[in-house]
């Protein structure tokens, strides 16, 4: 029976995904909408020039990039399903002259080639662990978006001697969990749009196919639980993160993870969605530096103190009160220019 009601969910969402990428015009209301969260933003460029190159791991070709000092501390950016690198572009151009800044387009995604395997979180996540080691990187601060979030996880789970730490964004640890059964506009948009940027980079590899295999295992995968969490060390540096009206990842999933993660901070990021790197740049990136400030200065998460925000955010005492002074400051700018 419940194979039958996985069947009639997939089924659905397949149909409903035809209508909605059939549709000429993308609602204005996603472009111009006066609350961030209901905003689609254009997908961001990567800082010019940038030099594309392949892996050959895992009996397929990863797309992957970096930017940034030599010596810099390695992040190792991983983006949502669907889409590609390019959706990290604003984050780079501001981290780029700190950080080495490394970009991987996952399995079947962006500019990276697929197999005839079933694509999984576990096989994602040993492409990240076989580009590390093509690379010769021991350890990485790994930023993560929706998928790539997860990988994040997964890698912290299984691989913790990989990470130096983890900004999780839009992580789920459970399927299904989207908040509300009918399909948002903002999300009808970016599958639409996610459709145009696969095709011209695979223009002879059908989306449906890449849409059909992601939408299994999102179905299926993952299903962790506490005791899954419990294998992530206590001195690696986490922080779950997640936008206050994310349509994509119910509010108790970041909630039920950092509490199953007792070192972790938990950022509840306001006016955004699943989409907050791109409709809150600013904010997001000033959250990322703060993150990275701390951790690359901390060697373990034992000191770490944690502020309740209207049992909305979780972040150290430190880093909120920095936080608010520097997102004021770059609004001062903003506005001044």
């Amino acid at each position: 029976m419940q194979r039958n009601n996985k069947n009639t969910i997939y089924l659905f969402v397949f149909a409903l995904f035809h209508f909605l990428t059939s549709i000429k015009s993308e609602n204005s209301t996603v472009l111009n909408s006066e609350y961030p969260w209901l905003r689609l933003p254009p997908t961001p460029q990567l800082p010019y020039p940038h030099h594309g190159q392949y892996a050959q791991i895992n009996d397929i070709s990863i797309w992957y990039t970096i930017y940034g000092p030599e010596n810099g501390a390695p992040v190792l950016f991983l983006h949502g399903g669907l889409s590609n690198s390019d959706y990290w572009g604003l984050q780079v151009q501001q981290l780029q002259s700190t950080y080495k800044c490394i970009l991987m387009d996952s399995r079947a995604q962006g500019r990276s080639s697929s197999s005839s395997a079933n694509i999984t979180y576990d096989l994602m996540t040993s492409d990240v662990v076989s580009l590390l080691d093509y690379l010769g990187l021991s350890k990485v601060h790994l930023v993560g978006w929706s998928d790539g979030a997860t990988i994040g996880l997964n890698l912290a789970m299984n691989y913790p001697d990989r990470l130096y730490s983890l900004f999780a964004f839009g992580a789920h640890y459970k399927s299904s969990s989207g908040n509300d059964a009918s399909m948002p506009p903002v999300f009808a948009a970016y599958l639409k749009r996610t459709q145009a940027e696969y095709e011209a980079f695979n223009p002879n590899k059908p989306y449906e196919i890449l849409f059909n295999d992601l939408l299994t295992m999102w179905v299926n995968y993952p299903n962790w639980t506490k005791v899954d969490f419990e294998k992530i060390p206590l001195d690696l540096p986490v922080w779950i993160v997640d936008g206050d009206h994310d349509e994509v990842v119910s509010r108790e999933q970041p909630d039920t993870m950092a509490s199953w993660i007792p070192q972790a901070g938990e950022l509840i990021l306001p006016r955004t969605g699943h989409f907050a790197l791109i409709q809150e740049s600013t904010m997001f990136t000033t959250s990322l530096e703060q993150f990275l400030a701390e951790v690359t200065n901390t060697t373990t998460c034992s000191n770490y103190r944690f502020i309740c925000i209207n049992n909305c955010s979780r972040i150290s005492v430190d880093s909120f009160y920095t936080l608010v002074l520097i997102f004021m400051f770059r609004l001062m700018l903003e506005y001044a220019g």
